[in-house]
């Protein structure tokens, strides 16, 4: 980590990547964060009683340790993602190349979690008495599953398929859509599949490593099924998306590897901890692929 931060700083002196430095100094110096938010709590409210103060001091430990991880998740990404460039600009030195401005890009619709199990009787007359007014059908308002129910549908561009995420972490993705609402399945639903990939970690740096598909056990965790015995998986590597909806994209985090055996088949067994607590979701984001407005066709 230490050389990674050096190579930062060497490779830019003007100081256009400062919001990586900011994010390699707030991961090499976590105590910095969590410092910094007890102090500010402390310079405020001087009337406070003990016991808020101690409340306060812990809300804002908790807060920063969360962000601290959020960022730690990130440079494990982007630190992925440089030696893989690296790796690919040695391989073509001397190619010409030209950049463009991106055809496809990927934006979040912001959306409340109004059930964790499926559209109950109330709000399901509710949808059903307003279509009516409406003049719209009974499958345009009312969608079917078991998975939660959040509060954007087609009328938001919210489709089938696409994925759901809390923070940088996978929640599931969206099952069934109607014009108001979306049912989204859970990753450890036992239907639940997607293409991912290991990053390892070392002492300095972090690596992609093999492929697989991701699916769903019905028991609260997630297994990889597809990796070769040849392959190299421990515990404690990172999962994340291999694409979105075969789409290259942005790495979206799935969890942690907590066990990796051999099975007989020649393959490994892999179980992951999923990243998300479904308990205390109050509100998820829909990830949709959109094509940049501003590329013109060819002609």
């Amino acid at each position: 980590m230490l050389l990674l931060t050096v190579a930062v700083y060497v490779a830019d002196p003007r100081g256009s990547l400062t919001t990586a430095r900011m994010k390699l100094h707030n991961v090499l110096s976590p105590g910095r964060l969590v410092v910094a938010a007890i102090s500010h709590k402390s310079n405020q409210g001087g009337d406070a009683t003990p016991a808020e103060n101690s409340l306060s001091g812990a809300a804002a430990l908790q807060n920063a340790l969360l962000e601290n991880e959020l960022q730690r998740r990130q440079l494990v990404i982007e630190n992925a993602r440089l030696r893989n460039e690296l790796r690919t600009a040695r391989s073509q030195t001397g190619a010409q190349t030209i950049v463009g401005r991106s055809l496809v890009n990927f934006v979040t619709t912001r959306a409340k979690v109004l059930s964790r199990t499926g559209t109950p009787s109330r709000l399901r007359e509710m949808f059903l008495e307003a279509g009516q007014q409406a003049g719209l059908k009974r499958s345009d308002v009312i969608v079917e599953g078991h998975g939660m129910l959040v509060d954007q549908g087609s009328g938001s561009g919210v489709q089938e398929d696409q994925p759901v995420i809390s923070g940088l972490a996978v929640v599931g993705r969206v099952a069934s859509v109607s014009r108001w609402v979306s049912v989204v399945q859970p990753v450890t639903d036992d239907e639940f599949s997607a293409a991912v990939q290991l990053v390892q970690q070392g002492s300095q740096t972090s690596n992609y490593a093999a492929r697989g598909m991701l699916e769903g056990s019905g028991d609260g965790f997630c297994r990889i099924v597809g990796v070769p015995y040849t392959a190299a998986v421990a515990i404690g590597d990172e999962v994340f998306s291999a694409d979105i909806d075969g789409i290259q994209g942005p790495r979206l985090y799935f969890g942690k590897v907590v066990k990796a055996e051999f099975s007989a088949g020649g393959e490994w067994s892999i179980s992951v901890q999923p990243a998300f607590h479904r308990d205390g979701l109050n509100e998820v984001l829909v990830v949709q692929a959109k094509l940049n407005s501003s590329v013109k066709a060819k002609q």
